[in-house]
């Protein structure tokens, strides 16, 4: 009797860590080729299909079936009454790894266009061939406190930071080095940032109140370098640039005293 039990311990420790047991449209981000993005947070739908501009919608799935729905008031009515525009789309195909959605309704054809969307899990966008020798980040400030930095990161993770307004009490120059944990994450964002398909990016839309981020990346093969320029980094380089824009205050720096040679 008691091996039976632990039998059955095991099979529902087995089946509770399977990928697709607790996996749910809504519990995944999803990712297109041309890195459009979905995902679902808060009781909003957050999605790019076009490119360009950016969504955040509520939404209702059902069945076979996802509702975008987008609130807005009118002039009209002298904005005393909520409309709501529903864009439909019918799921496809979706099996936790990979998520197809067509729309079926006008609203929906307009931020979408016709043909299927196929989106795969972003958990799948993992490069290992991405390896770079230096890393050099640049942000500047905005209307509020964002900070302005200037980091480079070697591959070894010897960290050098000059940094100017809003980074007290780190305003100057320093050094550091990432721990094997920072190293290792820093590593995960760079093979999970689908950088292959950035080099001819280019941003479709300008925001005003927001940092200039800056991005070279040399590779490992000294042969390649990626640089970048945006103030609306896209989806797939969120995790990236967020782990940059807090790493200083997270590494042990040290003050470079003046006339201290720095690395090169």
């Amino acid at each position: 009797m008691k091996s039976v039990s632990l039998l059955l311990l095991f099979l529902i420790a087995l089946c509770g860590s399977s990928f697709g047991q607790h996996t749910t449209v809504e519990s995944e981000e999803w990712l297109t080729e041309d890195l459009g993005y979905l995902y679902f947070n808060g009781g909003k739908a957050y999605f790019n299909f076009d490119g360009y501009k950016k969504h955040e919608n509520k939404y209702k799935i059902g069945h076979d079936t996802l509702k975008i729905i987008d609130t807005y008031t009118t002039s009209a009515d002298n904005f005393r009454q909520q409309h709501a525009e529903v864009s439909k789309f019918i799921i496809n195909y979706f099996d936790g790894k990979k998520l197809t959605i067509k729309a079926v309704n006008e609203n929906a054809v307009k931020l979408a266009g016709r043909p299927p969307l196929q989106f795969k899990n972003y958990k799948a966008s993992f490069d290992n061939g991405v390896k770079f020798s230096k890393l050099r980040f640049l942000s500047s400030t905005c209307y509020g406190n964002c900070p302005q930095l200037l980091i480079n990161i070697w591959a070894d993770g010897t960290y050098r930071l000059k940094g100017g307004e809003f980074t007290e009490p780190f305003k100057g120059d320093y050094a550091g080095r990432l721990t094997g944990a920072q190293l290792d994450s820093l590593n995960f964002w760079l093979k999970h940032s689908e950088l292959k398909k950035m080099y001819d990016w280019k941003q479709g839309s300008q925001v005003t109140d927001a940092p200039n981020y800056h991005l070279d990346i040399d590779f490992e093969n000294n042969k390649d370098k990626l640089t970048l320029t945006t103030n609306d980094p896209p989806f797939n380089l969120t995790g990236l640039v967020n782990f940059l824009v807090e790493s200083f205050r997270k590494v042990n720096l040290t003050k470079i005293k003046e006339g201290e040679k720095q690395a090169n």
